[in-house]
């Protein structure tokens, strides 16, 4: 087994994961109760990922799904087999542990005693938990996943870049609610994203877009639940969807992971 190597920085050499052996075709359990975030290749490898809400998900490589991307898991529930992959020197399965920015140690939330020597007067960095429940409500509209956050082929300009959002396939004229309070900080017209809206919540902010026209206004309070405006295909869109921001101190996330 090759365990974690936190890297320096996000951008720097490290093992983002832990390598547990095993072979071809061997099942894969859930380590934690949640919902398939992903199910399919990355970089031409079978990858799954399962979201546990709290901000925190899973991540197991090679793998070949057989649950299917909105399913909802339990811990130990068989969601896959072990693929082939060049990873390591023999076959394993790489698993990790991410909030979709930074990776952590997936054996943190396993009872396994870890040693740290840390220099005299430091604070140690505390150890993220998977919750074992996840709430299915929280979603700005209801619908399936069309397009996650992440890496992928743009598909009107047809160049690969950070998909800074998740796409989420609805009518047109739809209502999108707030999942939570907030002050509306913009209502714009942008080239790329349409009609958008941007909502601070303290900490947080979260953004939709290619809305069909702007119903708040800057500086309008909302409550959880109040409609910040409805489902359209404005912008750089190829069909009707709401597509779904959120930043957590200035940096971009999954807003999926926010959901708990």
């Amino acid at each position: 087994m090759d365990l974690f190597d936190a890297a320096a920085t996000r951008y720097s050499s490290g093992h983002r994961g832990v390598d547990l052996a095993a072979h071809p075709g061997q099942d894969i359990a859930a380590s934690a109760a949640g919902v398939v975030h992903f199910a399919g290749m990355v970089a031409g490898r079978p990858s799954i990922s399962v979201d546990h809400g709290g901000g925190l998900r899973t991540t197991y490589t090679p793998a070949v799904a057989t649950v299917s991307r909105g399913q909802q898991v339990t811990v130990g529930q068989i969601i896959g087999a072990v693929g082939s992959d060049e990873h390591c020197r023999s076959a394993c399965l790489h698993w990790g542990l991410t909030d979709g920015i930074d990776h952590f140690d997936p054996m943190f939330h396993r009872d396994v005693p870890v040693i740290r020597l840390l220099p005299l007067g430091s604070t140690p960095r505390p150890r993220p938990r998977l919750p074992t429940v996840i709430s299915g409500g929280g979603l700005p509209v209801s619908g399936r996943t069309s397009s996650p956050f992440g890496m992928r082929t743009h598909p009107i300009t047809g160049f690969r870049k950070l998909h800074d959002g998740t796409d989420i396939a609805a009518p047109c004229g739809t209502p999108v609610v707030l999942p939570w309070p907030g002050r509306v900080v913009s209502a714009t017209f942008h080239s790329a994203y349409g009609y958008r809206v941007i909502v601070e919540h303290g900490g947080l902010r979260t953004a939709y877009a290619h809305l069909r026209g702007l119903e708040v206004h800057a500086g309008d309070t909302l409550p959880s639940g109040s409609r910040v405006g409805h489902v359209g295909s404005t912008g750089l869109s190829t069909g009707c969807h709401l597509h779904w921001m959120a930043w957590r101190n200035g940096a971009l996330v999954d807003p999926l992971t926010l959901l708990d």
